[in-house]
């Protein structure tokens, strides 16, 4: 037969798979390498092939259209995904085989326009945004804390801090320490960049005559004008953290360490600097978040999907105290987001095999502040949108609003309270309570604000009783964690956000005591509140050599007093700025960076 009369067959070669079988297998992201990323991670360089099995002459034949089979030869074979639904039309139904249809060449698209694994062994494109000098890793490992210190650190921040912020898997994590004790060389420079994070921030919550951190630091005199031992060494610690990140390429090269560590990060300069400083590295915590598609299901295994998910909370709660505390940005959108929150279980609930959930549980776990905190985030997203919008003064979404916040209150009261009093066994949960608490007080002054003056035309006299009861509640749980022995453990609270919030109620108190009406009505004792002002400011100036919020706090305190100590007498000058720079006492940015030394310089001019 000549060959032009040979029946028409159609060869198929074997095409090089996009994924190695390793990263099919687990569903893992494949950069495509010999070997791959992940599977020198999981040290499977040996298993890492990109061979496919061989096509049964009966499916190529039922394979495809012309076109189609053209298509999947092009894109390749990736991580496997579970079939999409796909449009029934009549031409696609001519076309297509039931084995074709079947097949999953949508998911095939899916995997070429995934975003690429990151490259670890690329070069740097933009080598000049590593700014901080390159150090040798001996040169990180050796700026640790002493081995007896780290451990000590850790159990302390697993046993005081983590619950407010219970982003990992404390058996991972202990794991994870446990394998770059044995092997330090090896260590991932973002899992370093989260022990370093972790440690500063443990630190910061201590005592510096703790005799079991005297190996920190050597022996010398107090300085009154320096910042306190734990401080100084708490912020060093920090620094190293960034540069951890920036030796491992953050910017352009990520994955889950380097989300769980800039996480870290971001939560200690809340908590210990300023909230604002951490701005644009939260904003790159998002993107990298959804890079990792740690929002979405991935099919891992139980531990590591509640990893991502707790993480993915932890994010949006660092959002709520942008979109609170400096409402120049609508935090809505990621409200719109789709995610599945983390299952509020202890880490000793969780394990390779599933996860056990106790039905009625009524004790409350390591993350029932995390869940809280989340029900607030979606809260206020919502609530200060609507006070930043034209029906800011509608009465009844004020009630509706007001509600809202009250029944978070009942919440938190039944979980962390008994018959209304402190659990006395159980003081971390007495700490839980106030944390969660001068969010909803905060949330009253911003939803009442516009309602609070006699002068203002939407005049509520409820709302200016709310605002002086929810001010003076943020002051007193200040004061409860300066000086009650059962909160001692959480006196760094004070250092950034519940700061903040103090102060906010501060200036939103004296805005009432400047009211006219005020001064004849005889259900208000004014000079109790000046008290209480004047009281933290004095709390303010004694926390400023731990903290620049407190720093700038107490300065801001000082004019309050000032203003009021000249009761209600016209101002001119400097003094009318204050007063309107005060007077919408919502936006924190305002008037948190104002430069008073200026301000005092020109008066003694004037």
């Amino acid at each position: 037969m000549e060959p032009s009369e040979q029946p028409h067959r159609s060869h198929w070669r074997k095409r090089k798979a996009v994924n190695c079988g390793e990263c099919r297998r687990s569903k893992l992201r494949c950069d495509r390498q010999h070997p791959c990323g992940a599977c020198k991670r999981r040290r499977r360089e040996a298993s890492c092939s990109y061979e496919i099995s061989p096509v049964a002459p009966g499916s190529a034949q039922n394979s495809t259209a012309p076109g189609s089979a053209q298509a999947a030869a092009v894109m390749g074979d990736g991580v496997e995904h579970q079939d999409t639904p796909r449009s029934n039309g009549a031409s696609a139904s001519l076309l297509l085989s039931p084995e074709t249809i079947q097949s999953p060449l949508h998911t095939r698209w899916e995997t070429v326009l995934e975003r690429p694994a990151p490259e670890y062994d690329a070069n740097d494109t933009l080598p000049f945004l590593s700014i901080a000098p390159r150090m040798s890793v001996q040169e990180i490992l050796d700026s640790l804390p002493p081995r007896s210190c780290c451990d000590y650190l850790i159990s302390h921040f697993f046993k005081n801090i983590f619950a407010l912020f219970p982003i990992l898997h404390g058996p991972t994590f202990q794991k994870q320490y446990t394998a770059f004790v044995r092997q330090p060389q090896d260590v991932d420079l973002s899992w370093l960049a989260l022990l370093f994070s972790l440690c500063s921030l443990a630190l910061n919550t201590m005592d510096e005559s703790d005799p079991r951190l005297l190996s920190l630091w050597p022996p010398q005199p107090s300085n009154p004008i320096q910042a306190p031992a734990t401080v100084l060494t708490s912020r060093y610690l920090l620094q190293m953290a960034m540069t951890c990140l920036l030796q491992d390429g953050f910017i352009f090269r990520h994955k889950f360490s380097t989300f769980e560590a800039l996480l870290m990060v971001i939560y200690c300069l809340s908590h210990n600097e300023s909230v604002d400083q951490g701005w644009a590295l939260l904003g790159m915590a998002l993107n990298i978040g959804i890079a990792l598609r740690c929002n979405m299901d991935q099919n891992l295994s139980p531990i590591e999907t509640e990893r991502r998910r707790r993480c993915w909370a932890g994010l949006l709660t660092l959002h709520t105290y942008q979109g609170i505390l400096f409402r120049d940005v609508d935090m809505s959108y990621l409200l719109n987001i789709k995610a599945i929150l983390p299952t509020d279980v202890n880490d000793s609930d969780i394990t390779d095999e599933g996860i056990s959930e106790s039905p009625g549980r009524g004790e409350p776990t390591q993350m029932s502040v995390m869940m809280a905190k989340i029900r607030l985030f979606r809260l206020s997203t919502q609530m200060c949108r609507h006070i930043s919008g034209p029906s800011r003064l509608d009465q009844r979404s004020l009630h509706q609003w007001d509600a809202a916040i009250a029944e978070e209150q009942k919440k938190w009261d039944s979980m962390y309270m008994i018959d209304g009093s402190p659990n006395l066994l159980e003081p971390t949960q007495y700490a839980y309570w106030c944390v969660l608490q001068t969010y909803a007080h905060h949330l009253y002054l911003l939803l009442h604000r516009p309602f609070h003056h006699s002068r203002a035309a939407s005049f509520l006299s409820t709302s200016r009783e709310r605002c002086i009861s929810s001010s003076t509640a943020l002051i007193s749980i200040h004061k409860q964690i300066y000086e009650a022995p059962l909160l001692r453990n959480y006196l760094w609270l004070l250092s950034g956000v519940t700061s903040l919030k103090a102060l906010h109620a501060a200036v939103a108190l004296n805005s009432c005591l400047q009211d006219e009406s005020m001064t004849v009505d005889p259900r208000y004792n004014l000079d109790a509140f000046r008290k209480e002002i004047k009281s933290l400011a004095f709390r303010m100036k004694a926390l400023s050599d731990r903290s620049r919020i407190c720093s700038k706090g107490h300065q801001i305190l000082d004019h309050l007093q000032t203003q009021s100590g000249v009761g209600n007498a016209p101002m001119t000058g400097t003094r009318t700025q204050l007063e309107n720079l005060f007077g919408d006492w919502a936006d924190i940015r305002d008037w948190i960076d104002i430069d008073i030394i200026n301000w005092e310089l020109e008066e003694s001019l004037n």
